[in-house]
Formats: structure tokens, C-alpha cells, sequence
């Protein structure tokens, strides 16, 4: 097995930085993210250090990915993390196609997310602002989780994905909007065979 480079304090204290974010948001920081937190004049000084990180083995580029740096060696545990994939998007709208190719995995705290079965689906739109999930969120859903009237899930309508609340009603099922400025969906029973829980909802992650 090949041995990691030697870190200096500056280095180390880099890495720590990006494992800490990466720990709380399921990304690493932005070059200028970094540059503020150690206040660096430029983002250039953080590209410098991270190539000499890279260059010692503790991190690598994914090609052609935004942040796409991945920490190979962290210095903490990994048993406090669980490995959730990121599959793409779901409007929190009208539904749309779902696109359920893996974009990266995220690196979340098991303190929060403690089940497995999970995944993680990008939020669009603003139908359910009303419960705190804005346009740009990242949704992490259970799969294992048996969904409840009032429960917030991934719902698929035939081949469309969409966010709402979801009721069970005696005429089909209500997934319910939370911003008056959109109707809630109403499937009728004959309907109903065709509507399928992709997963209930276990957090939200929330770029700051």
C-alpha cells in the first residue's frame, strides 16, 4: 500500500477544513469559501495547497465535477458517516421526468441520518417552502420508511417524480402542496395503482 505524504500544519489544517465540510453539508468547500475561512488574499494560495495534498495522496479530482475534489484519507473515523448516492432531481412543482443517475456520493453524519436505504435527490421549484424545503435543497429520503398521512415523500406519478405531502383519502390520494401559489395533486383510485413512494423524507441538506 503506498504511503501518504507527510502534511504540513497549514496542510493539515486545510484537509481538516474540507472534512469538516464535507461532514455537515455533504460537499467540500468552494476555493473561495476556503480563501475567507483562512483569509487568504487570493484563491489562488488554497489551489496551491490543495495541489500539495493531491500530490500526496490524501485527496483527487473527479474530472470534468464541480468541487470535484474527494478526500481519500480521513483523519477522523469514517463509522460516525453513511454514504448516501445523489441521484439527481425532483421538483418540489408541477412533476417531472426523474433523472436517477448517480451524481456523488455524500459523506452524511450518522447522528442524523441513521438508517440505511437512503438517497438524495435535489429539490426544484417552490411548492413546499411552507415546510422549510426550498429550490436548491438537497432531499434525503427513506426507502425503508412506511409512509403516514401528513408525511412529506418522493412520490412517482407513472415515469414523474414530484415532493409533496401525502394523504390517503377515500376518493384516491392527495399529495399536498405547502405554498398556496400551487394546487395540490389529486390522483383519483383508478389511478392510484400507477402512483408509487420512492422514499419518505429523512433531512434536508441545505447549501450556506
Amino acid at each position: 500500500m503506498r504511503q501518504l505524504g507527510e502534511l504540513t500544519a497549514r496542510q493539515r489544517e486545510v484537509l481538516t477544513f474540507f472534512e469538516d465540510r464535507q461532514r455537515q453539508t455533504g460537499f467540500v468547500p468552494t476555493l473561495q469559501e476556503t480563501a475567507k475561512h483562512f483569509g487568504f488574499r487570493s484563491p489562488n494560495a488554497v489551489r496551491q495547497h490543495l495541489r500539495l495534498i493531491e500530490k500526496k495522496g490524501f485527496v483527487h479530482r473527479v474530472p470534468g465535477r464541480s468541487r470535484g475534489l474527494v478526500v481519500r484519507h480521513n483523519s477522523r473515523s469514517d463509522a460516525d458517516l453513511v454514504r448516501v448516492p445523489l441521484l439527481g432531481r425532483i421538483p418540489a412543482g408541477n412533476p417531472t421526468l426523474a433523472v436517477e443517475d448517480t451524481e456523488a456520493l455524500l459523506a452524511l453524519p450518522t447522528l442524523l441520518f441513521k438508517k440505511s436505504g437512503l438517497f438524495a435527490l435535489r429539490v426544484h421549484g417552490s411548492s413546499m417552502i411552507g415546510a422549510g424545503i426550498f429550490d436548491g435543497d438537497i432531499a434525503v429520503l427513506d426507502t425503508t420508511s412506511d409512509v403516514k398521512d401528513g408525511m412529506i415523500a418522493a412520490v412517482l406519478i407513472e415515469e414523474e417524480t414530484t415532493l409533496k405531502r401525502f394523504y390517503r383519502r377515500p376518493e384516491g390520494l392527495l399529495l399536498k402542496s405547502e405554498n398556496p401559489a400551487f394546487r395540490d395533486i389529486k390522483i383519483p383510485l383508478n389511478a392510484a395503482a400507477g402512483t408509487r413512494v420512492m422514499g419518505v423524507l429523512a433531512g434536508i441538506i441545505r447549501k450556506v
